[in-house]
């Protein structure tokens, strides 16, 4: 088979200091060695200097953009003046991105991918206020339109996507490296009695957990819990705590290696998840795929991957049911084990890292390959 060349478009900045485990770099090394062409990906600079970066089979095109407008501006001019000059096929990664794929010139002789990772073509107070949201469905509506071909991480956004699109959509889930994410080869003591991962945002909804804390607390005496994660949250959040008086009992650790992750995994009893919206969660199945029993949020993208046997599903601000839940769990170290094992085994199943690469380089090789026509 002959190579295929990629171009990505990210509009969220990668990380100034790569390491080899990064998942993102990750990904696109493994669908670059799948692909047999370079992999360049564009991103805006965040903190690190704009410029280009030679990661192997990974191009990386950090390009200057503190404005939306700008990364629009920049990323369109990397897709037609910048190093991946001859790519294959173009993918993005967001509607901000597919916007910039959209406006290049490249575009009209090159297939595109959209992905959507998010409820963005419907999205929910979650997203913002009405004029935000209405801006956001337009646009993603459009990308789907006018999109070659569409990556869907669900079944609820395939089936919602195509009814804006005559393009194949793929259904094409979030990936999980089960053989890192495991649990534990010797089992030990479990000193964490939950944690929560997630950037510390206001639609991941950590303050419902830190406001059941208290109530576990005067069940479970000493309960700990142990957030990672950064965001712009964290003084409201940490006021919080403070305010609820359970500081003693509850750690925002803040952004940690995958390595760490998996470590305060295989500490801890039992994972909670709950947002106010989400894509495909990949912190509750590395959380599975370790062993835990989880707790999320009842929203259709948790819909799709809590089962009875493997956790439950919880009103997202309803904070007496958390605390019941969290309590239940912990209460019963049996139930939780058997949820913990049947997650890990869906994980492995429905959602193992090579085989959702394999299906995603074969989904890109395949709209690669079509005749083009233009758009």
């Amino acid at each position: 088979m002959r190579p295929i060349s990629v171009t990505l478009v990210v509009s969220s900045p990668w990380k100034r200091d790569l390491r080899p485990d990064d998942g993102d770099l990750r990904s696109a090394r493994a669908l670059a060695e799948r692909l047999g062409g370079p992999y360049s990906v564009i991103v805006p600079s965040g903190g690190a200097e704009p410029g280009f970066t030679d990661l192997g089979s990974v191009h990386l095109y950090r390009v200057p953009g503190r404005s939306r407008p700008a990364f629009l501006r920049a990323a369109r001019r990397a897709v037609d003046h910048g190093l991946p000059r001859s790519s294959d096929i173009l993918l993005s990664s967001d509607p901000l991105a597919a916007v910039a794929v959209e406006l290049s010139r490249t575009r009209a002789r090159t297939p595109h991918i959209v992905q959507i990772q998010g409820d963005v073509l419907d999205p929910g107070p979650a997203y913002g206020g009405v004029v935000k949201r209405a801006g956001l469905a337009l646009v993603s509506r459009a990308a789907v339109r006018r999109a070659t071909a569409v990556r869907a991480v669900r079944q609820g956004i395939k089936r919602r996507a195509e009814q804006w699109t005559r393009s194949p959509v793929a259904c094409i889930p979030s990936r999980v490296d089960t053989r890192f994410f495991a649990p534990p080869a010797v089992p030990g003591p479990r000193p964490i009695h939950t944690a929560m991962v997630g950037n510390l945002l206001p639609v991941k909804n950590h303050a419902t957990v830190l406001r059941a804390w208290p109530h576990v607390l005067g069940r479970v005496p000493g309960a700990r819990l142990v957030v990672l994660g950064e965001g712009p949250e964290r003084p409201r959040l940490q006021r919080l705590i403070n305010d609820l008086g359970i500081e003693d009992h509850v750690e925002l650790r803040g952004s940690v290696p995958r390595d760490e992750v998996v470590h305060t995994f295989r500490q801890t009893r039992l994972a909670v998840h709950p947002s106010w919206s989400e894509g495909l969660p990949r912190a509750v199945l590395e959380a599975m795929s370790c062993g835990l029993p989880v707790l999320c949020s009842d929203i259709p993208a948790h819909q799709e991957i809590i089962r009875p046997e493997t956790g439950a599903l919880l009103a997202p601000g309803v904070v007496r049911e958390w605390a019941e839940g969290i309590v239940s769990f912990l209460a019963d170290p049996e139930r939780a084990w058997s949820a913990g094992a049947a997650g890990q085994r869906y994980v492995a199943e429905h959602h193992d890292f090579d085989v959702m690469i394999d299906m995603f380089a074969d989904f890109i090789r395949d709209i690669a390959m079509r005749p083009r026509t233009g758009r």
